[in-house]
């Protein structure tokens, strides 16, 4: 399994091993011994992930890359319930059963694709500019110059498919930064060393309940980007993803309708070389926050990250459920989006 995956597994048998006594009495700092635990689980994480980024930086990326598959096939064989998890995902860009052979062997390469995309991450903070000029090609640079043109920001929307973040430094090299939402609460000092990571090349971590963050950069006309495959949520708005209703998160549309910034569905891909080609798909915009336009605006949206995934489906990692996983949220889901499709409020529909 992956090196941070490892960092867990051991992390919890440390917990295990140490929590009759530590259950007992308090932290030296004054915390309570569960918080102390914790804190003890976070260290030991960083420092594998540390000791293992360092071995990683050594070697030559032909050599890691490869050894990086295999432990992607290893972590495949060992994954358990996220196997069927993935299995079940990728069944619907597929088209085809979870049980169908074509499905599991794109979800075999999706963990090989998922084991090399970390070790990539693991070198970024020594990227130098040469070597990211040849590992990351921006397929159509001037789409976001477009995107730019009424100073608004832009709102790049993607999924976890081939590597969003390698094309941080492609568009550092351009003068272009990105600004990633994402979880910023978790793992304190291994969350600190990836953002600083990430930084260097101009890929800045902001925490999602970061509002006014979140504005200044679109107001700064910068690149604010936004994941939109987390998965059904009841509240989110429906969509049809890959031919089966779920939501997207409400954001991106909402950000897009109060600030005036487009949305750019945006893919990075991984190529037969090992590097990355990424381009920015047509514009779509959001006039209002009416339930309507939210819902016209985050479809679009969908509708081109479905034919992403659908185009090459063992570049998507997504280890976490994307559609209803019980009868009663996927008639919810149903009737939440046909109710969209006919101008209603979705939030006033229950199954």
């Amino acid at each position: 399994m992956d090196v941070f995956r490892l960092a867990l597994v051991t992390a919890r048998r440390l917990r295990r091993s140490v929590s009759v006594s530590d259950g007992t009495r308090q932290a030296d700092a004054g915390r309570p011994a569960g918080a102390s635990t914790e804190r003890r689980r976070e260290l030991l994480t960083y420092w594998l992930y540390l000791a293992a980024e360092r071995v990683i930086n050594a070697l030559p990326r032909r050599i890691v890359l490869p050894v990086a598959a295999a432990v992607g096939n290893l972590a495949y064989d060992l994954s358990g319930s996220k196997r069927a998890v993935i299995h079940e995902n990728l069944a619907h860009p597929m088209g085809l059963d979870p049980g169908d052979r074509r499905v599991h062997a794109a979800a075999r390469r999706a963990f090989r694709n998922y084991a090399k995309y970390l070790v990539d991450m693991m070198r970024i903070g020594e990227l130098s500019p040469r070597a990211a000029a040849d590992l990351v090609h921006i397929e159509n640079i001037e789409v976001l110059g477009q995107a730019h043109a009424d100073g608004k920001g832009v709102l790049v929307c993607t999924i976890h498919v081939g590597g969003m973040d390698l094309i941080g430094p492609g568009l550092k090299l351009r003068g272009e930064a990105m600004h990633v939402v994402a979880d910023d609460t978790t793992y304190g000092s291994l969350s600190d060393h990836l953002s600083a990571a990430r930084a260097s090349e101009d890929i800045f971590v902001i925490g999602w309940r970061n509002l006014r963050g979140l504005f200044k950069v679109l107001r700064d006309n910068g690149n604010l980007v936004l994941f939109c495959d987390g998965g059904y949520r009841r509240g989110d708005v429906p969509v049809e993803f890959c031919g089966e209703a779920t939501t997207f998160p409400i954001g991106p549309a909402t950000l897009s309708a109060k600030t005036g910034a487009p949305l750019m569905p945006v893919w990075c891909r991984r190529d037969r070389d090992e590097r990355f080609d990424a381009r920015g798909l047509p514009f779509v915009t959001c006039a209002s926050t009416e339930p309507a336009e939210i819902y016209r605006a985050t479809q679009a949206v969908a509708d081109a990250l479905g034919q992403v995934i659908a185009d090459d489906p063992g570049q998507w990692y997504m280890f976490r459920p994307v559609w209803p996983q019980t009868d009663a949220d996927r008639a919810q889901a149903r009737a939440a989006l046909e109710a969209a499709r006919r101008g209603e409020d979705r939030t006033k529909i229950s199954a």
